[in-house]
Order: C-alpha cells, then sequence, then structure tokens
C-alpha cells in the first residue's frame, strides 16, 4: 500500500501546487509549483502510511526522486529525447531542482513530526539544518550557473540557485522570526495588561479600602 497510496497523493499534490502557484499567472512557476509539492507530498505520504522504518522510508523514495530528477535534467540537456529536449531551457533546470527540493524538505520534516515527544526547540534545530543544506545547494547552483554563463550559454542556473537561495535563508530565519513573534505578543499581553488597570488607581482603591 507504500507505493500506490504515495503515487496518488503525489499526484494530488503536484495538482495543489499548480493550482496554488496558477495565480501567479506564469507556466514555468506553476510547473516549478507542481513539481515541488509533488515531490514532497508523495515522499512525505510514503514514510507517514509506512509500518515500520518511517523515516528511512521517506529518505528511499526522496532519494529516488532526486535520482530521477537528474535523470531528467541529463536527459533534457544531453539528448533529443522528445518531452525532455524540447523543454524551455528554464524549465529543463528550475522543474528538477524543485523535484529535488520538494524530497528534501520531505525527509527533513517528516522525522521530528512522527517521532513522539518532539519538542518544539527540536523541530526548529531541524528546520535550521534543513534551511542551511538548501542554501548550500542554492550556492552550488549559482557557482554552476556563473560558469556556465560566463561561456555565454545561458543565465538560468544563476538566478535558480539565486532563487534556492533565499528560499534557503528564509527557511532558515523561519524560526528566529517565530520566537520574536512570540516574544512581541507576550509583550503586547504586558502591556494590555497593565493598560487595563493604572497603577494609581490600584494605589487609590487600596487606600479606599
Amino acid at each position: 500500500m507504500i507505493i500506490p497510496g504515495a503515487l496518488v497523493a503525489g499526484m494530488l499534490g503536484s495538482l495543489a501546487g499548480g493550482i496554488v502557484l496558477a495565480v501567479f499567472r506564469n507556466q514555468s512557476l506553476i510547473d516549478a509549483g507542481s513539481a515541488f509539492f509533488g515531490s514532497f507530498v508523495l515522499a512525505f505520504v510514503a514514510g507517514l502510511i509506512a509500518p515500520t522504518k518511517r523515516s528511512k522510508t521517506t529518505l528511499v523514495f526522496a532519494s529516488v526522486i532526486a535520482l530521477l530528477a537528474l535523470l531528467t535534467f541529463v536527459l533534457s540537456v544531453a539528448t533529443d529525447i522528445q518531452g525532455f529536449a524540447d523543454r524551455r531551457t528554464l524549465d529543463k533546470v528550475l522543474i528538477p531542482v524543485s523535484q529535488i527540493l520538494g524530497a528534501l524538505y520531505a525527509a527533513f520534516l517528516l522525522p521530528p513530526i512522527i517521532i513522539r515527544g518532539t519538542t518544539l526547540k527540536r523541530f526548529w534545530r531541524e528546520l535550521i539544518a534543513l534551511g542551511t543544506v538548501v542554501v548550500m545547494i542554492g550556492i552550488l547552483i549559482s557557482v554552476v550557473g556563473v560558469f556556465v554563463g560566463f561561456f555565454g550559454r545561458t543565465w538560468v542556473g544563476l538566478t535558480t540557485g539565486l532563487g534556492v537561495f533565499a528560499v534557503g535563508v528564509v527557511t532558515w530565519l523561519f524560526p528566529y522570526c517565530h520566537l520574536l513573534f512570540r516574544i512581541r505578543k507576550a509583550q503586547d499581553f504586558i502591556t494590555d495588561s497593565f493598560k487595563q488597570e493604572p497603577p494609581n488607581q490600584r494605589i487609590d482603591g487600596d487606600r479606599a479600602g
């Protein structure tokens, strides 16, 4: 049941991702969103419904997705096979990268979610580690993109790498932003509590008593 269940979930996730990003009316973004969410849901659900060794199951599915994404990229840039070579230059890079990122996010996020007793602090650590890995991937793609761009081919690799880098930075900063939000919320709560009953009124009330 793992494989058929994960495949069905992956198709639904791919459809949902495409629908959500359809608001931008950009076919490349729609395809990238479909690839990301499809890969993420496929690997995540595979690990979720596995009876045992869920983390390893997720990792296996994520690895297979990454290998297939790399194979798709090679077929797109090094062969004349229809359906791969006839893609736009941006799609040749963006779609495989989105699939790899979706699988990577599933591999990092599933274990802390399914493990009993996982604290929020541990989940934030996993998210920071995930952001760090994504940032490194973005830097690697950017370096390769600069190298390719200098030979006059295309700057798609650089722009894609910078986009991945930005996603990694946002992922890495999210736990800290959430912490700052909680601190600000606590400060607002304390401020509102003092505003409800000014100190001088409390003192006057005590004296009158």
